[in-house]
């Protein structure tokens, strides 16, 4: 065996520092090495140049630039190897063909291009298919035999599968709960194997993509975290080599069977996490009356490779200390047609690593055998149903158009998708056939679908400063996934018709005293042009000395004729409707009934439910008209135009209290559970639990709120007249008005409001802490590389930090323009900084699905730094004592709850600090020099679990 290291071969970023290659694979025909890096590119490499060592070969045979983002995996198609599929973390799966058209003229434009003969590529190549649908960094992508189909996944946990030839997608594989970061085809193409962070390898059936199995045992004993997971087939079908298994503590590869898929094989020999296992893709045979047998090459965080014969218990050869940092990928080769002797090269092994070196390994015949024949080894898959034969299946797919630029790919896919666009006919509901008339009743109407959203319109102010308006980003994930609906609900009267519905307020505008002021609440017409609600509720504020010393006033609810709602949408048959008449002896009247959706569901419920349900309609007549109604599953809230406000049990309309007087109209009313929150039109917050009459909050102002955006707004500068002669006074000017406003107005699990604005701030007041915290803001860590557009209209309490957390955005068009530029350095603090809050705002809101995922995120980052000292902090906040000082330590449960002690809170959110630590462990040890705390950690862990 030798070994060949060419340092001419690498990526760097303009010549100055080597940066990590994360893939590499060799053509079918031997004549090139593909690798994928940190600097966006892909290179085509020689093998000549490589193995040879020579300078008569060119080494660089081109560069592929396409990709807007660190190039994650590169594999050439089969058989003749035509295509080029590659994977990055602008989230696009790129396609790419050799352009056999190309001329001199052409590739001597791009060496003046380059400036440099070593760089001149000799072939192009083009990006001729642009594959999109991942929301996350592309890990891996594969071919099936045959090309038959295109996998490819990525960090958004999920698989996608595309047609080979068409490349259209044909399956969307979403079973794993954790970054997927490995595929592989099974060589008989009945099978597609996934393995991800959840600490499963899966197993899909290629007929009809369904789940044929989940292994789980080789990996659950696994602490360890690798930059990928992918596994690998051997060339016979027979077993499914995995990265990151262990046996204990032990990191090894594992060999499960097919058919059984039991790990009950594993590859023993590395002293760190296994990074990269790949069987060569053709079969020896070490003697000539001896069985053929599969070889498999293993590369592991300790920097060295393993070659292992499937036949014999221990490694054939072990190479240690190829590289200076972690081993990322593996590529084999062997040659069609080696010549004869023991000394002949019968295979290739190639090797990457994060230092960004390539290492060949070339195996004699004496090593390894002889490889078997195309014939043979179709007669060993054929047993699985494999070994068709048609390995050049590439030949069969259809020509692809070669597109010059990128640019020209995305407008050729835009024109594609409007041409489909044209030629959809949209079907008739069947609810309305085609010869009948809608319904009258608006109510009875189909949902009409969410209109397309836009892209966000750039605006300038007054001032000449260009604004973008806020637009709703979708949450990534955990509760609040559904879309806000801003359109205005409208309730129309039966008795009074449609012209009497009433149009909630969206947003409630807030001013600071001095401003001007405006309702939010308006009223439908008559076709006639004159009002249809003869009398509208208090114009004015209440003239009281407090509300006219208050420094925040607030828009209050138009009083209407019929006002409705439905207490925790989809959870309850029951809905509330006011109904004001003033003519009547008394001015309103609450209904409880069942609601329109149970009314629609009646034929399929029973006629004792739909009785039981009757049973349950409730209603009260008050003396004086409702400004505002909200209601849960316990609780049916009313604010009246007099400021009071009643409480009513929801199932029964049994009155819970006497009426609460409050001291302003009510801005804003709502319910969840047994906690009812009233925000009132001087700004003033309360929050009760009806349940024991206790208030949770009480009175408190968000004047701050509001006043931190006034301080926020930019400054306009005094111009060149206004400024005195003798420049002694240099005094800012007036601001600009914030134009902030309410979005959203919540109650959290545990009665704490949460409050969002129109500017994208949001924040939760701390029961404890008895302030605001503000655990969102659209507009800071913009130099975070986690950080997105927020959504400013967001209506649930999480979809703020969802929006914040997910993914990196590094296309350019996505980029916030108005973000600073940071060196490495500075952004790399600034996302740890990020990551930090967020998980402290996820703990303040009780959201313990968002603790976790961020503190694997902040997990993997602190990894990365590699700051010790940080992590040792982190880490004993997290065990708690008896490693805090003045502490003692109480007694713990079987799940990791213990009591709070003096200086210490056990939990995150819901979620014991200790079941969190023991979720991170693994994520801390893929940083060697953080391998031995994470391994002192880990045993006074178990200890005091155990105990």
């Amino acid at each position: 065996m030798r070994i060949t290291k060419a340092d001419w071969l690498r990526h760097d970023a303009d010549k100055k520092k080597a940066t990590a290659i994360f893939s590499l694979d060799f053509h079918p025909d031997g004549t090139r090495l593909a690798t994928a890096g940190m600097d966006n590119k892909i290179r085509l490499w020689n093998t000549a140049a490589i193995v040879e060592q020579t300078t008569k070969e060119p080494r660089l045979l081109s560069t592929l630039t396409a990709h807007n983002g660190a190039v994650m995996c590169a594999r050439f198609s089969h058989g003749s190897g035509r295509y080029l599929a590659s994977g990055a973390d602008d989230m696009i799966v790129l396609v790419w063909e050799r352009d056999e058209s190309a001329t001199e003229e052409g590739m001597a434009g791009n060496l003046e291009a380059l400036g440099s003969a070593d760089d001149a590529p000799t072939e192009i190549w083009r990006p001729v298919r642009r594959l999109t649908g991942h929301e996350s960094d592309v890990c891996d992508v594969a071919w099936a035999p045959g090309n038959r189909y295109l996998a490819s996944c990525g960090l958004d946990n999920t698989v996608l599968v595309w047609d080979g030839r068409t490349f259209d997608r044909v399956a969307r594989l979403t079973a794993h709960t954790q970054f997927v970061k490995g595929l592989a085809f099974d060589p008989a193409g009945r099978f597609l194997a996934t393995q991800s962070d959840d600490k499963t390898l899966r197993i899909w059936r290629t007929s009809d993509w369904q789940l044929q199995s989940t292994v789980e045992r080789p990996f659950q004993e696994s602490i360890f975290s690798t930059y990928f997971r992918r596994p690998s087939w051997a060339p016979d079908g027979a077993y499914v080599a995995a990265a990151n298994a262990a046996n204990g503590r032990v990191p090894v590869a594992a060999l499960i069977a097919r058919a059984s898929w039991a790990a009950d094989l594993s590859l023993v020999g590395h002293h760190a996490a296994v990074e990269a296992v790949r069987f060569c893709p053709r079969a020896f045979r070490p003697q000539p009356d001896e069985e053929p047998t599969s070889v498999c090459a293993v590369g592991a965080q300790d920097r060295s490779v393993t070659v292992w014969l499937t036949s014999q218990p221990v490694p054939l050869v072990a190479a240690p200390n190829l590289f200076s940092a972690n081993l990322l990928d593996l590529a084999w080769h062997v040659p069609a047609n080696p010549p004869p002797g023991p000394d002949a090269i019968v295979a290739w092994l190639a090797a990457c690593s994060h230092d960004g070196s390539v290492a060949l390994l070339e195996f004699e015949r004496c090593e390894l055998g002889t490889p078997v024949s195309n014939e043979e080894q179709n007669a060993m898959l054929a047993k699985y149903g494999g070994g068709t034969g048609d390995e050049d299946g590439d030949q069969a797919m259809l020509p692809q158009p070669i597109a010059e630029t990128v640019t020209q790919l995305r407008l050729e896919e835009q024109q594609q998708k409007r041409e489909e666009k044209e030629q959809i006919t949209l079907p008739v509901d069947d609810a309305v056939p085609s010869n009948q008339q809608p319904p009258a009743d608006a109510s009875a109407l189909p949902a009409e679908a969410p209109p397309v959203q836009a892209m966000p319109t750039p605006v300038r102010t007054a001032g000449g400063r260009k604004r973008v308006a806020p637009m709703f980003v979708r949450p990534l994930g955990g509760i609040g996934n559904a879309t806000p609906d801003r359109t205005p609900q409208a309730v129309a009267s039966s008795a009074a018709g449609p012209r009497h519905a009433v149009e909630a307020p969206e947003w409630i505008t807030a001013q600071v005293l001095g401003t001007r002021q405006s309702h939010g609440g308006t009223a439908e017409c008559s076709a006639e042009g004159a009002p249809s609600v003869q009398w509208l509720g208090p114009q004015t504020l209440v003239h009281a000395q407090s509300i006219s010393a208050a420094r925040v006033h607030l828009s209050v609810p138009t009083i209407v004729a019929r006002l409705a709602c439905t207490p925790q949408k989809n959870t309850t048959a029951f809905s509330l409707i006011a109904y004001n008449d003033t003519s009547a002896a008394y001015a309103s009247r609450l209904e409880c009934s069942v609601s329109q959706k149970a009314q629609q569901a009646s034929p399929t419920l029973s006629q004792e439910t739909m009785t039981q349900l009757q049973n349950h309609c409730w209603t009260k007549y008050l003396a004086r008209p409702i400004m505002a109604l909200a209601g849960s599953s316990q609780l049916a809230a009313a604010s009246l135009d007099d400021g009071s406000l009643h409480w009513f049990d929801a199932e029964s309309g049994a009155r819970l209290a006497p009426p609460l007087t409050a001291e302003a109209h009510t801005a804003h009313l709502s319910c969840r559970d047994s906690f009812c929150l009233l925000l009132d039109a001087v700004g003033q917050l309360s929050v009760w639990d009806t349940s024991v009459l206790v208030a949770i909050v009480d009175k408190v102002s968000i004047a701050p709120l509001l006043y931190s955006a006034e301080l926020a707004a930019p400054e306009t500068l005094p111009t060149t007249e206004d400024t005195p002669n003798d420049h002694s006074v240099s005094a800012p000017g007036p601001r600009h008005s914030p134009e902030c406003a309410l979005t959203a107005v919540e109650i959290g699990e545990t009665g704490a409001p949460i409050l969002s604005f129109s500017d994208g701030r949001v924040f939760v007041y701390h029961l404890g802490l008895r302030t605001w915290l503000r655990v969102g803001d659209t507009k800071s860590y913009r130099g975070s590389e986690f950080y997105v557009h927020a959504a400013a209209q967001s209506t649930s309490q999480l979809e703020q930090l969802q929006a914040l957390a997910a993914r990196k955005r590094q296309n350019d068009n996505t980029h916030d323009t108005m973000a600073p530029l940071l060196s490495a350095t500075e952004r790399s603090s600034v996302t740890l900084d990020h990551l930090e809050h967020q998980l402290a705002a996820a703990d303040a809101l009780g959201a313990t699905e968002d603790v976790l995922r961020f503190a694997d995120l902040l997990a993997r980052r602190l990894a990365m730094s590699g700051n010790r000292l940080h992590v040792a902090r982190w880490l004993a906040d997290l065990l708690g004592p008896p490693l805090i000082e003045g502490t003692c330590c109480p007694p713990n449960s079987a799940d990791g709850r213990s009591n709070a002690v003096a200086g210490w809170r056990p939990q995150l959110a819901t979620e014991p600090k200790r079941l969190i630590l023991r979720r991170v462990l693994p994520l801390l040890a893929a940083n060697r020099h953080l391998q031995p705390l994470v391994t002192e950690y880990s045993d006074v862990l178990e200890a005091l679990l155990t105990s």
